[in-house]
């Protein structure tokens, strides 16, 4: 049986799922003075959710912990399947592919930690930001050279749009 590269994999890529905290955020936890957590998310990675879901792709975020700023973001980006507080993401990857009537073959996982391993197994492209660790990167088919919260999640896009033929479509009206 013929190893498919990760472009090949990336083709066949219907919905993105990203983890928040080191993917979509550099994995900081901010207090203010009055309590509230604070979390830095890069627009070019808001940029390129949106030219994922001008291309027809779904989105999901799958987060181990919760927050309003997570909340705030997914709506901002029309982002309407954010689940959080997510202790074990296998068994919620896995609700979330038969609530799409998708085949692993068709989702991405991008992780950066230790919890991201078992959904990145289970899917048909696993990617990983610059920073991930160790074990992550290895398990990844693609890792971007950006880190988590600073553009990774932008390049994974332009990798899955690249891939599938879109980029040039979803990109025509900034030529």
């Amino acid at each position: 049986m013929a190893v498919l590269t990760a472009a090949a994999r990336a083709a066949r890529v219907r919905m993105l799922v990203l983890d928040v905290d080191g993917v979509l955020t550099d994995g900081r936890v901010v207090y203010d003075d009055a309590g509230r957590e604070l979390k830095f998310f890069d627009v070019r990675d808001g940029h390129g959710v949106k030219l994922w879901q001008r291309a027809g792709g779904q989105m999901a975020w799958l987060s181990g912990r919760g927050c309003e700023a997570n909340r705030v973001r997914a709506r901002e980006l029309g982002v309407d399947q954010l689940l959080e507080r997510v202790k074990i993401k296998l068994p919620a990857l896995e609700e979330l592919m038969d609530r799409n009537r998708l085949s692993p073959e068709q989702v991405a996982y991008m992780g950066d930690d230790l919890i991201d391993l078992p959904p990145m197994r289970a899917v048909g492209l696993a990617l990983a930001p610059a920073d991930a660790i160790p074990e992550v990167a290895a398990t990844a088919h693609w890792v971007a050279s950006l880190p988590g919260g600073r553009g990774a999640v932008r390049q994974a896009i332009e990798f899955l749009l690249k891939s599938s033929g879109a980029w040039a479509e979803v990109t025509a009206r900034y030529r």
